[in-house]
């Protein structure tokens, strides 16, 4: 993610990005201690400020497996891991502002988070090919086919547990072993 971070955000301080080493550091410090305390500094690979006056304490940093953001004070700071995002999605905001929807697979369920750019609407095109990039990159097969292969074994044995416990009978504890 790291080659693609620097790849796909420039240094471009009138769009609010930053990206290391030429991130400021008060404006790191602020932007940290607002909302992402858990942060280590020397852990952001790049800084979107969306503040209009510059104070990045509102904004997202970007680290090599995931992004922190908050688009103002009240909402709470969000995290989006790069191996979640299943769809990215840049839309024109009705008084002229731009933001980013971003689908996340969330255990069984796929939700949605929006990062703001009103007030820095030049940064979203580049943290959408950036994202678009990311969701490309972990959609990519692996050379090992066997790398996402089925553990039949511990499938089964999970199955024999239901059984054992009387939550799933045993023809359909045999079906879904002849699924697999």
């Amino acid at each position: 993610m790291e080659s693609l971070l620097r790849e796909y955000l420039p240094t471009a301080p009138d769009s609010g990005l930053y990206v290391a080493p030429d991130i400021p550091t008060a404006k790191l410090r602020a932007a940290l201690a607002d909302y992402a305390p858990e942060v280590d500094p020397a852990d952001v690979l790049a800084l979107y400020d969306a503040t209009r006056l510059g104070s990045a304490k509102d904004g997202a940093v970007f680290l090599a497996d995931r992004l922190v953001f908050q688009n103002n004070d009240l909402q709470p700071a969000r995290t989006v891991r790069y191996g979640d995002v299943v769809g990215v999605r840049a839309k024109r905001k009705l008084l002229g502002g731009r933001e980013i929807e971003i689908d996340l697979n969330r255990a069984r369920a796929t939700v949605t988070e929006t990062l703001d750019f009103s007030g820095q609407p030049g940064a979203a095109e580049y943290v959408e090919r950036f994202l678009q990039q990311a969701l490309a990159s972990a959609a990519r097969v692996p050379d090992d086919p066997t790398a996402h292969a089925t553990d039949r074994r511990a499938v089964q044995e999970a199955l024999d547990r239901l059984v054992g416990l009387g939550r799933l009978a045993a023809d359909d504890r045999q079906r879904m072993l002849d699924a697999l």
